[in-house]
């Protein structure tokens, strides 16, 4: 049965697992003397527990890419961040939106099957992930099996479906959680940039029900990352990230229930707005 984080596209669980080492490497200032993680405080308890429930709440990698397939989308790399933009990210917070966007784009390019792509994605999510010194999960031994298997296209679903059932554990490691967070909102606003860009080209007429389930379920989404995201609110990255997917929530709201071009296309224009300021 969907719940309604249904359409919650692919690389926001592909984002998330570039985080399941977060602990593991390059985080000595986040803990004690004897190398043993620091308590958690309550309001840090809370968070993890929060965010736990967003991510025990993501689809099927599969299922989405159904259900954009169903609609008869077309790929385009216009719509991704240019692989060759990944040096201009020099701070710990850029670095970490642009992981979860370059991890989105590495996500559509497989499914899309756009081979030359996915290695040049590749490329830049490790060169992101090494400098936030999260290396566990692209080692050389998962990037050796993604660029042995880049001409099938169900193995290489294949992987990123597994990370996905691993990805829901990350957040029981116990530190990094901002990091953790921003890494997951820049997977969601690409993935929203991605998909409002493709129902553009979608006969909205016939294909009402299933573009309403896809745009209530980004809605249901962007709600319960906001409410992950305030948790970090004393971080003041945390806030400005908070400040933007207001602005987005607003942007859903005036939409309401009119699903028309007109609205997506002012609904995306927010987004980009947005993504571009990050991706800059």
């Amino acid at each position: 049965m969907k719940n309604h984080n249904t359409n919650l596209l692919l690389p926001l669980a592909f984002a998330a697992t570039m985080i399941v080492s977060c602990t593991q490497t390059g985080n000595n200032q986040n803990q004690t003397s004897n190398d043993q993680p620091a308590q958690m405080s309550q309001q840090q308890q809370q968070a993890f527990n929060q965010a736990k429930a967003v991510f025990y709440a993501l689809p099927s990698p599969i299922e989405t890419a159904t259900t954009l397939e169903t609609l008869g989308v077309k790929f385009n790399d216009y719509m991704l961040n240019k692989a060759s933009n990944v040096d201009k990210y020099n701070t710990a917070s850029s670095q970490a939106m642009n992981l979860g966007i370059y991890s989105a784009d590495l996500s559509f390019c497989a499914l899309f099957e756009q081979n030359q792509s996915v290695i040049d994605y590749l490329a830049a999510v490790k060169k992101l992930a090494e400098q936030l010194g999260i290396v566990g999960f692209f080692n050389d031994s998962t990037i050796s099996t993604i660029q042995e298997n880049i001409h099938n296209k169900n193995r290489i679903v294949g992987i990123v479906s597994d990370s996905y059932s691993r990805s829901t554990n990350f957040l029981e490691e116990q530190e990094r959680a901002e990091i953790a967070s921003t890494v997951i909102v820049g997977g969601w606003l690409e993935s929203l940039h991605i998909t409002l860009q493709m129902l553009q080209d979608v006969d909205l007429d016939k294909h009402t029900t299933d573009v309403k389930e896809i745009v209530q379920g980004q809605k249901f989404t962007l709600e319960d990352l906001m409410g992950m995201l305030s948790l970090f609110s004393s971080d003041n990255n945390i806030a400005k990230l908070q400040g933007q997917m207001e602005d987005i929530n607003k942007a859903f709201e005036k939409m309401g229930d009119d699903l028309s071009l007109d609205k997506i296309k002012e609904l995306d224009a927010t987004v980009d707005e947005i993504r571009s300021a990050v991706i800059q």
